[in-house]
């Protein structure tokens, strides 16, 4: 059996913190604001949506101090973003955790199984997160979260949705899903096509730790805004347009991994803290 070096014990320590503030964090820092909001908030959405982007916020705060050589390059204009449809190329599981630490309202779209979850689902459909299955006991919880949508958007919520519906493993955009572009034209929102690159690099799929250890940068960009306006052709048109618009972020020189990466900018901005 090959012994581990000093970069794979490392590793194992940052990954095992991370799992430490999803379990105690929540547990003993969040719980009893979720469980306030729940008995007393009368806009309950609303309420665990900011406590979902804070948790979040928490725990890229502390992968940031922990694993000093992954760089973090967000784009700004990210976190203003209001009103909308979101679509995202994805890569890691850490994707949806970093889009709801960047947005102050914000629900998405997640596996139906987990719903059924003790607790993690009791938060999600309180949250107003949708589930991935529209028939069977998931179909009346989808019909009323797409009939609360219009007063969502217009309360300055975001949707935003992985159209490829899993993640890639090789880098390369996959089929898309035109859902999210049917909703943005039917609730006349605004549809922001973003590019995250390197998560994978960071939390590999179908890998356990975290390549810490690893020099890396990742960078969440806003690509392109297709405005209300322009949703009106074919929803296979837009698809396109979205493809080729993820298709061009990614070939767009990024940086490149070296032996010493230089500090980051801040991970959230300023103005949005």
């Amino acid at each position: 059996m090959r012994r581990w070096n000093a970069d794979r014990w490392f590793d194992l320590g940052v990954t095992l913190t991370c799992w430490l503030y999803f379990t105690l964090g929540f547990l003993v820092l969040f719980s009893p604001l979720y469980l306030a909001a729940a008995l007393f908030f009368s806009r309950k959405e609303a309420a665990f949506q900011r406590y979902n982007r804070a948790f979040y916020r928490g725990f890229f705060l502390l992968l940031r101090t922990i694993a000093p050589r992954q760089r973090w390059e967000i784009d700004e204009r990210i976190a203003a973003l209001r009103s909308s449809v979101i679509v995202c190329n994805h890569r890691s599981y850490l994707d949806p955790l970093l889009l709801i630490a960047q947005l102050e309202r914000a629900t998405t779209i997640v596996k139906s199984v987990f719903f059924t979850l003790p607790i993690f689902g009791w938060v999600i459909r309180t949250a107003g997160y949708l589930p991935a299955t529209a028939t069977g006991r998931f179909a009346g919880l989808m019909l009323a979260r797409m009939e609360a949508m219009p007063a969502y958007f217009a309360s300055g919520g975001t949707l935003f949705v992985f159209p490829e519906g899993t993640r890639s493993r090789d880098g390369r955009v996959g089929a898309l899903n035109q859902g999210a572009l049917k909703i943005a034209r039917q609730c006349s929102v605004p549809v922001h096509i973003l590019c995250l690159e390197n998560t994978e690099r960071l939390f590999t799929p179908g890998v356990f730790l975290f390549a810490a250890s690893r020099p890396n940068v990742i960078r969440l960009r806003l690509i392109e805004t297709i405005p209300v306006q322009d949703l009106q052709p074919s929803l296979a048109d837009l698809g396109n347009r979205v493809r080729q618009a993820m298709e061009r972020g990614q070939a767009e020189p990024g940086p490149q991994d070296s032996d010493e990466v230089s500090p980051s900018p801040p991970l959230f901005p300023e103005s949005t803290r």
